[in-house]
């Protein structure tokens, strides 16, 4: 998959009728640069929001109820069923309207009836805490939870009535008022045989992921599937990289549980001996073990990866794909949207809401991880939260990019690398690509956006995949385009050329090197001056320069 260009007609923030070009990249990492403030986070949301609403628009079972405050013109590749690469073009008009086109090889449009092929996933990362980027994955989220919440409101109902007439009345009043929850429901003489036929959709998840704290540890927990030699290729530079033991919590007695989340469930607990389980409340009732088949609906699993049965379990059970493993719980997470706040949750159901909202931080969802610890290579153990921010950050950064990365996704990584030492970030770019290289060739099937204030990455691409971003006298975004070659560029050179730096040396140094300059000058003394420079400062450029002048 590979953005080809983004149109914004009309304003979005900061950002006001403006024609972003990615035609000429190279590869499948691109950089915004610019200073805090100068509108790089507000175009990967721009990128998220646009996404996530044409995904609203072409799912039936999905909902919109108002257009976007603005219209979008987005162009982009995906390969199709036959890996042949087809350009799409998508229009997102000021009434709301998604209007899907294929462009052939002259130029010419033709409109998909079907609707447009979207990537396979679009993964959200913000280091910062950023709920505006967030905001996006949280309506499509939403959608999700809502059919789940209808569905059980529903089914609840039905449970209770045993009269035909109760059930084809209760599908009436469900039909008219959510007609998208229903399976192709398009009959024009409604009486009651059709309304006993009544089928509910099976949804699917969002393909918008966005990774939050929660969603994280469920990730880098999905590496014990890979084998190790491809957990270090992917982690090399980490001491503790090998998931070996997890306590996964979770609890089915209330809230919306479907029978998938029963089943993902059922998977664990079957993989572990039953002293490997701590129960949490009653044993289930008769009735209950019927509809559950567990002897508790709450408790904590143990996982040991040590021992080779539960290892070999999950990875059958997930037909060794970290990607199905982390999904089928992603999405027992997400029916835990019910803690939202319901201000909140009326707010994401408006389509052109592009305010700030906060997802609550850990709160009890239906699955979660208590605990996660990682392996080195001379055995020892560490617990994932005592991890430094860096490692915790690159080992989540990698691990995204290597379980989506195997197939056709668009990461919105908002400034990735903002933990980590100054040599992590030098070989930033590198380990990057060999995550999403992981399985050879391919590279090009994914995209990463991602927005940095690091001359290491810059240093490592090409200026055509650079994007400065900077702010204008009116207070609107201008994106200007990179002259100079960055790949290579000193990283001296690029601090001063893109983030406003002077000198490379700290501005309190500076400010008082040109107070006592001043005060030599008055008194016409530039020998105690020298003498400061050369007892007071370390080895610098600049120290020299200003030795050299001093002595001339």
């Amino acid at each position: 998959m590979r953005l080809l260009s983004l149109e914004l007609i009309g304003e979005y923030k900061g950002l006001k009728d403006q024609y972003f070009d990615f035609r000429n990249t190279e590869g499948n990492i691109l950089a915004l640069i610019g200073l805090n403030g100068s509108g790089k986070s507000q175009l990967l949301e721009l990128i998220a929001e646009t996404f996530a609403y044409i995904e609203r628009c072409q799912r039936e079972d999905f909902t919109t109820r108002t257009p976007l405050p603005f219209g979008v013109n987005v162009q982009y590749v995906v390969k199709n069923q036959n890996q042949i690469e087809d350009m799409i073009w998508v229009n997102i008009d000021k009434q709301g309207g998604v209007n899907p086109y294929k462009i052939t090889e002259d130029g010419e449009r033709h409109p998909l009836l079907l609707g447009a092929p979207l990537p396979d996933f679009i993964v959200g990362y913000a280091s910062g805490l950023n709920e505006n980027l967030q905001r996006a994955f949280m309506k499509n989220s939403l959608q999700y939870f809502e059919i789940k919440r209808i569905s059980a409101q529903r089914q609840k109902l039905l449970t209770e009535s045993v009269d035909e007439e109760q059930v084809s009345e209760i599908n009436k009043k469900f039909l008219k008022k959510y007609p998208h929850i229903f399976d192709n429901f398009y009959s024009e003489h409604y009486d009651q045989e059709n309304y006993l036929s009544l089928r509910e959709v099976n949804p699917q998840p969002s393909n918008l992921i966005y990774l939050d704290y929660d969603s994280t540890s469920l990730l880098l927990l999905s590496l014990v599937l890979l084998p190790l030699e491809k957990v270090e290729q992917i982690l090399g530079e980490l001491g503790f990289k090998y998931p070996i033991k997890a306590k996964i919590y979770y609890d089915l007695r209330s809230g919306v549980i479907d029978t998938d989340a029963i089943r993902d469930v059922k998977m664990l607990v079957r993989s572990v001996e039953e002293k490997n389980i701590t129960p949490i409340g009653n044993r289930t009732t008769n009735d209950q073990f019927d509809q559950y088949e567990l002897n508790f609906l709450a408790g904590i699993i143990e996982l040991d990866f040590s021992n080779s049965s539960i290892l070999n379990n999950l990875r059958e059970a997930n037909y060794h794909d970290p990607r199905s493993f982390f999904l089928r719980f992603l999405k027992l997470q997400q029916l835990g949207n019910k803690k939202w706040p319901i201000t909140n949750r009326r707010k994401l159901a408006k389509d052109d809401f592009i305010e700030t909202v906060k997802t609550p931080l850990k709160t009890q969802l239906p699955l979660s991880m208590v605990e996660l610890r990682f392996l080195n290579n001379k055995n020892q153990e560490v617990c994932f939260d005592d991890l430094s921010d860096g490692e915790a950050q690159l080992m989540q950064v990698l691990a995204a990019s290597t379980i989506f990365g195997l197939g056709q996704s668009l990461f919105l990584f908002d400034e990735p690398e903002t933990h980590l030492n100054p040599s992590w970030r030098t070989y930033f770019h590198t380990y990057l690509e060999k995550a999403l290289n992981l399985n050879d060739g391919g590279t090009e099937d994914s995209q990463i956006f991602l927005s940095t204030h690091s001359p290491f990455m810059i240093s490592s691409l090409k200026k055509e995949n650079v994007f400065f971003f900077e702010r204008n006298h009116n207070g609107l975004i201008d994106l200007k385009p990179v002259n100079e070659e960055t790949y290579g560029a000193s990283f001296d050179v690029l601090i001063k050329s893109f983030f406003n730096l002077k000198t490379l040396i700290s501005q309190t140094v500076v400010d008082d090197i040109n107070h006592r300059l001043k005060e030599s000058q008055k008194a016409e003394n530039f020998d105690d001056l020298k003498h400061w420079i050369e007892q007071n400062l370390g080895d610098s450029m600049e120290k020299g320069y200003l030795l050299r002048k001093l002595e001339s």
